[in-house]
């Protein structure tokens, strides 16, 4: 019997030191995991260094209503609000967020927008469009323009391929050097020159006047480098340019 009791000891201890390895295993896993959660959470927003020019809330909301950005803006909006309010050590994962804060993911992000500073916003865009890789870089210049496509747009180019701004088809930060060109109506315009001799073109942008973030609703004077967000729409060949008609965002 005495036999018995200690080969059922040795049995029994031997399978609590297996657990107990297990679950000493499984606290640093879950520590290694919520450090991670952590991390990303903690790091700072990239909200870009850019005074505001135009924001359009409505053009916002459009884009978060897209069921691709939905998920990712709801997210994006959440870690926000948690590092804003030093929360960070008791949600450490996004995903116990959303059970957390309650209200309808539109509630959420048609909120923080309608609150918060016109650049916060421009950087949450920015930081959704290239967590979804759904942006392209494109920076006019004297001579040409560069194109820095997103993964959908570069596995249409060929390598050292050229592209016309009407046929990128996503959503595209333009950065050039602008210049107010007259008003109709409710609507400003403004024109950045690109390419050179008969390749010279223009990317031609229209504003409305009500969503201008500057004193005056009035572009500013001269020339300016500026950074338009939003989808170009069509070509106008007999003026030779390019139109962006109603930018979700612009910024200086």
């Amino acid at each position: 019997m005495a036999v018995l009791d200690g080969t059922w000891w040795s049995a029994w201890w031997g399978a609590m030191t297996w657990w107990l390895v297990a679950f000493a295993g499984l606290l640093v896993l879950g520590t290694l995991t919520v450090r991670g959660a952590l991390g990303r959470i903690g790091r700072p927003p990239e909200d870009p260094n850019y005074q505001p020019l135009y924001l359009d809330n409505d053009a916002v909301m459009g884009l978060f209503k897209m069921g691709n950005y939905k998920t990712a803006m709801r997210r994006e909006v959440e870690e926000r609000r948690l590092r804003n309010a030093g929360c960070l050590a008791v949600i450490p994962l996004v995903s116990m967020v959303f059970n957390l804060t309650g209200g309808s993911s539109t509630e959420v992000v048609a909120k923080y927008v309608e609150q918060s500073e016109p650049i916060s916003v421009i950087g949450l865009l920015l930081s959704v469009l290239r967590r979804k890789d759904a942006l392209v870089e494109v920076v006019l210049g004297r001579e040409s323009g560069t194109v820095t496509p997103n993964h959908v747009l570069g596995r249409k180019l060929a390598p050292a391929a050229t592209v016309g701004l009407t046929e990128i088809g996503e959503f595209v930060m333009v950065t050039g050097r602008f210049q107010a060109d007259g008003s109709d109506g409710e609507d400003l315009v403004m024109r950045a020159a690109y390419g050179d001799g008969r390749s010279r073109a223009h990317l031609r942008v229209v504003l409305r006047r009500s969503e201008l973030r500057r004193p005056g609703k009035r572009l500013p004077g001269g020339q300016f480098q500026a950074h338009c967000l939003g989808k170009v729409t069509s070509w106008d060949p007999e003026n030779r340019e390019s139109v962006l008609e109603y930018p979700i965002a612009a910024f200086l």
